[in-house]
């Protein structure tokens, strides 16, 4: 069974994972997950010398990162695997903020793939926002990504996640389900997320 983990930030997923993988789950954090991807995270993610990418060119990398890590982490694996971010952080970032081709990102998707279900961690935008900023005060080398340097761009991503990342999953017939983490704590944002992952074992 394969698993994704997707939210804007502050909505708790890296959280949730750490969390998750803790409890005994396989968790595969993307792109991450293999040597490849390790590899190509920083052009990725357009770190240091990478922060000029062209954003076609950073779109199939994130794409040949994932298509390497469902090769080598998902295919075959019988146990639930849950992924921290996947394709749906291509169609919000790359697609819906970028403006890139949503057909040219499904060709980049392996044929076989099976997403069994995407759990989407969401949340008032003023809360998400706060927990942000704290922990920016506790981790002062964790800057502000490219994606979200102003607040009005950082509100337009959450709408994207809340709105049109649901209405694209449906119409691929992807299970999907949203859980506001507005007013949980960690613990009972695990806890309620292992119950829903229990739950589609058992369906």
């Amino acid at each position: 069974m394969f698993i994704v983990a997707e939210g804007s930030n502050g909505s708790g997923k890296t959280t949730l994972i750490k969390n998750l993988e803790k409890a005994g789950f396989k968790t595969l954090s993307s792109p991450n997950g293999t040597d490849l991807a390790k590899m190509i995270r920083p052009a990725c993610r357009g770190e240091g010398k990478w922060g000029d990418i062209d954003k076609s060119v950073q779109f199939l990398l994130f794409s040949a990162a994932r298509y390497d890590e469902y090769i080598r982490c998902v295919e075959g694996v019988e146990e639930v695997v849950i992924a921290d971010r996947w394709w749906t952080s291509t169609y919000v970032y790359q697609c819906m903020l970028q403006g890139l081709s949503v057909d040219f990102m499904e060709h980049t998707i392996h044929k076989e793939e099976k997403v069994d279900l995407v759990i989407l961690l969401d949340g008032d935008d003023d809360i998400l926002i706060e927990r942000m900023a704290n922990e920016r005060i506790k981790n002062p080398k964790h800057g502000k990504c490219t994606w979200t340097k102003d607040e009005e761009a950082l509100r337009n991503l959450m709408r994207i996640y809340r709105e049109e990342l649901p209405v694209y999953l449906t119409s691929r017939g992807i299970d999907h389900i949203t859980v506001d983490t507005s007013d949980k704590n960690e613990t009972e944002v695990f806890e309620y997320v292992s119950k829903i992952i229990e739950e589609k074992k058992n369906d």
